[in-house]
């Protein structure tokens, strides 16, 4: 529907004092600091995952080399999804308006695209206790019982526990971290370096990692963690408990653009009405578990 003078009759009449149509300040981009972010040039972007090796069997100075094939792997898709929005004005509404409200409406359409953006890149975090079916072997990303590819029947765990914020419990989580093994449960290095939290563990993350003490105790006990985590906060999660470490170096969360946010405008022939519209297509997810712990109290 077309935005019509007759709709905004108050714009059009000099007089009024403040429009708040566009008073909010931008939140700033959040998604590129816990995801991997990539381009793509086809339809769907793949990867595969596979089981290693096992530990290598002494050889006799005449025996042959044991050959082994990796054993175990797994195909996971990034289907991309288009994304689009605008709006129409009468010319007439174009000419008369008074406030340079009409100027604004494009920014508070990239504001919606922006937010739009950041909901889907958190829902993987936000999702990240829930096994689905669009997942790697219906998994769910944070999970006490990750199958191996190469081991079957035997698992392993992502999952801090039902375990609150504190400097006890992420020294627990490191410790988790230390135990991450690969897919022939070989133990692998696993150095988490960010701390991802909502905003209302903001100051508790903050006090944790940036102490040169321990919170809460004498001076003379000195905090271990501190410097080891860059804090993440982000406005997107919608769980106020939930907190993640992750490594930075093996960081498993992706999003791909197909195609980065664009905005287009045209002037209709017969009408005379403006159209505006934005329009992106991009996927994201996971494929391996690894490099990224949870906890849910």
């Amino acid at each position: 529907m077309a935005i019509q003078s007759g709709n905004y009759a108050r714009l059009l009449e000099p007089g009024l004092r403040k429009i708040f149509f566009e008073t909010y300040k931008e939140k700033p981009e959040q998604y590129r600091k816990f995801m991997n972010v990539l381009t793509s040039e086809k339809a769907v972007e793949t990867d595969m995952r596979m089981g290693g090796f096992t530990m290598w069997n002494p050889k006799g100075s005449l025996d042959s080399t044991e050959y082994e094939d990796p054993k175990g792997q797994g195909i996971h898709m990034y289907k991309h999804v288009t994304f689009s929005k605008g709006f129409q004005i009468e010319k007439e509404m174009v000419d008369d308006e008074q406030y340079n409200i009409i100027a604004k409406m494009p920014k508070a359409l990239a504001r919606a695209a922006r937010a739009t953006i950041e909901s889907h890149a958190a829902s993987v975090l936000n999702d990240a206790f829930t096994a689905k079916p669009e997942n790697f072997n219906g998994e769910a990303l944070i999970s006490d019982s990750h199958a191996l590819l190469g081991a079957p029947g035997v698992t392993t765990s992502n999952f801090i526990g039902n375990l609150a914020l504190t400097e006890q419990n992420l020294e627990i989580a490191m410790k988790l971290a230390a135990e991450q093994v690969d897919e022939r449960g070989l133990k692998i290095q696993v150095m988490p370096d960010t701390l991802i939290v909502p905003r209302s563990l903001e100051f508790t993350a903050e006090k944790i990692v940036k102490s040169v003490h321990l919170p809460g105790t004498d001076l003379n006990d000195i905090n271990p963690l501190q410097g080891r985590f860059k804090v993440v906060v982000l406005d997107y999660l919608i769980d106020d408990g939930r907190w993640f470490i992750l490594d930075s170096t093996m960081n498993p969360l992706n999003f791909f653009w197909r195609e980065k946010l664009n905005f287009k405008r045209e002037t209709d022939f017969d009408t005379d009405a403006a159209k505006f519209k934005g329009r992106m297509r991009f996927s994201y997810g996971w494929t391996d578990f690894r490099g990224i712990l949870g906890a849910k109290p």
